[in-house]
């Protein structure tokens, strides 16, 4: 039997793991485009909360990886840090090698024990495909948090204008944090929001504005004083339906419905514009905004989209369901 190290990525370890992750992916895959240094730059070494990547080496190869997005979070007041699971794998020629549980679980294993609980990461999540979800089932301790509902509807007839002082962003500074600040909200012992990525200048530059992988558009509305009222962030491609306008993050006060007015209208404009023929978005369902979209005439759709986590603090998946803030921004599939 071979022997494998399994270990935290060294920078020396990049062009290796690049060669293993492109084959492994382009299995069965036609149109799979390798992945280029500067996008794995950018979504692991970029990254302003950190890096979370675990490996495999054998005789002097990377032969598989279990890595993570962490995410700066505030949980009831305090600071904390979420990891979203992506991009792991096993090279084919090595997926039995450990025998059972296999290599590619005990890499999880061994992240999972390095990187979480008290102190470090106290939820790792993601949106897995029906395989992975059953090996973190079995081995990894993950439950579901929702089956997710999608909100949609046609793009409808309109301006294709951006409403009237809403205005693109491509210079972030502290307002974005007090805007984060004011949406997530409440007295700090229940804020509105119980658990959420933290928005601030430094999220939205990385997540969107320096993403090698997708165009996202981010708009803004300002009040006089240059502060922000809200902003969201969209992009039109290719996901359930082509053509979809697919709105990435909302963060808008539930106090200024004047300007959650001029914001969803600039959102519709901005995607006729680019050509899209339906929308998209996803919000938690306790949040106002879940009903306040079906009342600008989205509506709900079923999908297959697990959200799942696990538990390496107090903040357990009961605690998820009820108070966690997310959005498409923190999943790995748009």
């Amino acid at each position: 039997m071979s022997e494998y190290e399994i270990r935290a990525y060294q920078s020396e370890d990049r062009d290796s793991l690049l060669e293993c992750f492109n084959l492994v992916f382009a299995e069965n895959n036609a149109g799979f485009k390798p992945r280029s240094v500067a996008e794995w730059t950018w979504a692991f070494e970029a990254n302003p909360a950190g890096k979370r990547i675990w490996v495999a080496a054998c005789d002097g190869k990377i032969v598989g990886q279990y890595a993570g997005y962490p995410y700066r979070v505030r949980c009831d007041g305090e600071d904390a840090t979420f990891s979203q699971i992506t991009d792991s794998f096993a090279h084919p020629e090595h997926r039995r090698g450990l025998k059972r549980p296999g290599l590619f679980v005990q890499i999880g294993l061994e992240y999972l024990a390095a990187t979480t609980g008290p102190g470090r990461d106290v939820v790792t999540f993601g949106w897995p495909i029906e395989e992975a979800n059953r090996l973190g089932e079995r081995y990894f301790q993950y439950e579901v948090v929702r089956t997710q509902l999608l909100l949609g509807r046609p793009v409808g007839d309109g301006s294709s204008s951006a409403a009237a002082g809403v205005e693109p962003l491509t210079s972030l500074g502290p307002e974005v944090r007090a805007l984060y600040d004011r949406c997530a909200g409440g007295d700090k012992a229940r804020p509105t929001w119980g658990a959420s990525v933290i928005r601030d200048a430094a999220f939205i530059q990385w997540r969107y504005l320096d993403n090698p992988f997708y165009d996202y558009r981010v708009y803004g509305l300002r009040d006089t004083s240059g502060g922000l009222r809200g902003l969201y962030v969209y992009r039109v491609g290719d996901w359930i339906a082509p053509k979809m306008g697919i709105l990435m993050d909302w963060l808008v006060p539930e106090d200024d419905p004047e300007a959650a007015d001029l914001l969803h209208e600039s959102f519709l404009g901005g995607c006729r514009a680019d050509g899209a023929e339906s929308l998209v978005a996803i919000f938690p369902e306790w949040s106002s905004w879940f009903m306040r979209f079906q009342k600008w005439h989205w509506k709900l759709y079923p999908s297959d989209l697990l959200t799942v986590g696990r538990q390496a603090h107090r903040w357990d998946m009961e605690y998820l369901r009820e108070r966690w803030w997310y959005q498409l921004g923190e999943t790995d599939l748009v």
